[in-house]
C-alpha cells in the first residue's frame, strides 16, 4: 500500500496575493504575437489583462506563446506566481485552439478568485 505524497501549497498571504495581483510596467509585460514578428497589438501586464486577452486575442497568439511556454515563464519570472506557472505547466502540451483558450482562461480566473479572496 503506497501513500500518495501530497504537494504542499505555500500559504497565500495578503502581501503575496497583492504582489501577484499588481500591474507591471508595459516594458515588463508579455507582448502577444500571432507568429514571430506579427504583433497583435496587445501586451499583458497583469492577471486581469491576461484573462481578458485569453478570451479575446487571436487564437494563433495563444497557440504560439503556449508552445514556447511564454505564459508560464512570464507568470513565474515577472509576476513571481509559482502556483499559476505550475498549473500552466501541467496543461496537456498537445492542447491548442479553443480548448487551450478555455483551459487557460479557466486557470487564470480560478487563480484571480483565489488571490482576490486572500486580499479581501
Amino acid at each position: 500500500m503506497s501513500k500518495k505524497v501530497q504537494e504542499k501549497k505555500p500559504k497565500l498571504d495578503k502581501a503575496g496575493a497583492s504582489k501577484f495581483l499588481r500591474t507591471v510596467p508595459k516594458n515588463e509585460g508579455l507582448g502577444l504575437y500571432k507568429t514571430q514578428g506579427e504583433f497583435t497589438g496587445k501586451t499583458v501586464t497583469s492577471f486581469s489583462t491576461l484573462f481578458v486577452a485569453l478570451r479575446s486575442v487571436d487564437i494563433r497568439a495563444i497557440n504560439y506563446h503556449f508552445k514556447r511556454r511564454d505564459f508560464e515563464k512570464w507568470v513565474r519570472g515577472t509576476i513571481g506566481d509559482e502556483e499559476l506557472a505550475r498549473r500552466f505547466g501541467r496543461l496537456d502540451r498537445d492542447l491548442h485552439g479553443e480548448k487551450l483558450r478555455s483551459s487557460m482562461a479557466m486557470l487564470v480566473k480560478t487563480r484571480l478568485d483565489e488571490l482576490k479572496a486572500a486580499v479581501a
